[in-house]
This record gives structure tokens, C-alpha cells and sequence, in this order.
């Protein structure tokens, strides 16, 4: 399969300290690649440099075949390169179909005069915009709760209707940081199978999680430790590493 995503020599220092050495990474096209590591291996420093927050001292990032290097956040996120944090951020005012369609409106072409004075373009946009929220809530098991506030339902609750609303503009790579944290086992059971279902619809994960019943669900899993990628494959063959076990699992 095709990467979307690859990393080359990427290094980045704090104060001296190397927390990336050099690491190389592939993220293929409708496929889920995981990443694991210890506490301090460098994934939120990864994850950061991935999506902009941070630009690397170090190394080239291709996106889609482009140089995406120096872009800013913003670019990135308009070439359809997304990110969610560890702590879930909605609307909470909000009702999770205000969420997800607010979501919406940043992919359309109309605007705010459009939208005021009811243009056909906008009639349009809102139809599609409300097809394709319904579609995405339904994905990610939150139609039983479409009119509730967003900031009413359980913290798991909340984090799937962040999730959804990543999905709603359709992004090509949807960057997962602890997806799961907060989950019960059923909500953690409804973002797998969601997860999946993304995949089937063309978009591509790179997903941070400790949950290794989650990260299961990754074609291919690489393992991050002191800022270098230690060991990669899939799910089975890198649970069983020597090195990893030492590092990450601690046997």
C-alpha cells in the first residue's frame, strides 16, 4: 500500500536533550499504523512535529507525495492532516449535531453572507453538511445522543463526539493521540469499531495509544523508545520483541 506519510531523519532537541534521533516512519494509505512507547519516548514530540505544532530541527516530512516540512498547523489541517489531543475538546454548549456540523462548514465553499441570505449554495452545503454528520454519528454509535449538549454526556461519550467531528470534513490522515483515555470497554469496543470503519472509507490513521487491546486493531505497529523507533511490525511479532518487552512492557 501507498504511504501517505513518511518520515525521514527527523531529530528535535529541548535544552540539549535529544527526545527524536533520527526517526524514519510510513504511514500507509486506508490503514491504521500504530505507535507505542514508554512514558518520555518522544511521541507527543512526534505527534507534534507530524502535525505542526513543532517543526523538527532535523529531517523531511512527506505528505502525499508533497514536502510538508516548514507548513504551518493550518496548512496542514487544510490539505486534510488532522490531530486530536489526550483530553477531549468539544463544544459543550453545544449539541453533538452542532458539533459535527460546525465541523462541516470549515470544508465548504460558502460563506457567512451566504449562509445569512440563504443562497442555494449554502441550502446545499447545509444538506450535505447534515448528510454526512448523520453518516459520521451513526459511524461512531452517537445517533441515540444527536440533540443532547455535548458537555451533559460522560467524558468517554465526549471523546467519541471529538473523534466524530475530526471525520466529518473527511481528512486523508486522522493523527489519534490516546484516543481511548477516559473510555469504558464498551466505549472502547465502539472507537475500534469505528476506527475500522474509517479505514474502509479512505481516511488513514497514525494512532498513540497504551491501549493494547486498541492497538490491536493497527496493520502495522511501530515502538518508540528514547526517540528512536526500536522496533516495527505488526500487532503480534512487535508485542513479542525482545526489546520491546525490556523497554515498553518491562519483562
Amino acid at each position: 500500500m501507498k504511504p501517505i506519510l513518511q518520515l525521514f531523519g527527523l531529530a528535535h532537541k529541548f535544552r540539549g536533550l535529544s527526545v527524536l534521533q533520527g526517526v524514519n516512519l510510513e504511514v500507509h494509505s486506508k490503514e491504521i499504523t500504530g505507535l507505542i512507547g514508554p512514558n518520555g519516548a518522544g511521541k507527543s514530540t512526534l505527534f507534534n512535529v507530524v502535525s505542526g505544532f513543532l517543526l523538527p530541527q532535523q529531517g523531511k516530512i512527506l505528505y502525499e507525495g508533497t514536502d510538508i516540512t516548514g507548513w504551518s498547523v493550518t496548512q496542514r489541517s487544510r490539505a486534510g492532516l488532522l490531530r486530536t489531543f489526550q483530553t477531549p475538546q468539544v463544544f459543550a454548549q453545544m449539541t453533538v449535531q452542532e458539533n459535527l456540523m460546525a465541523a462541516g462548514w470549515l470544508s465548504t465553499s460558502s460563506g457567512f453572507l451566504n449562509d445569512m441570505f440563504s443562497l442555494p449554495s449554502a441550502r446545499s452545503d447545509i444538506l450535505k453538511i447534515t448528510e454526512r454528520a448523520e453518516e459520521v454519528a451513526e459511524r461512531f454509535e452517537l445517533d441515540s445522543v444527536w440533540n443532547i449538549r455535548a458537555g451533559d454526556l460522560p467524558a468517554g461519550r465526549q471523546r467519541l463526539v471529538e473523534l466524530a467531528r475530526a471525520t466529518v470534513g473527511s481528512p486523508s490522515l486522522l493523527c489519534l493521540d490516546e484516543p481511548s483515555s477516559g473510555l469504558n470497554p464498551e466505549e472502547v469496543d465502539a472507537l475500534r469499531r469505528a476506527l475500522e470503519r474509517l479505514t474502509e472509507t479512505g481516511i488513514s490513521i497514525l494512532l498513540v495509544s497504551h491501549d493494547m487491546e486498541l492497538m490491536a486493531v493497527a496493520s502495522r505497529v511501530h515502538v518508540l523508545c528514547f526517540g528512536e523507533i526500536i522496533a516495527s511490525g505488526n500487532f503480534t511479532s512487535v508485542k513479542e520483541n525482545p526489546r520491546v518487552r525490556e523497554a515498553y512492557l518491562g519483562v
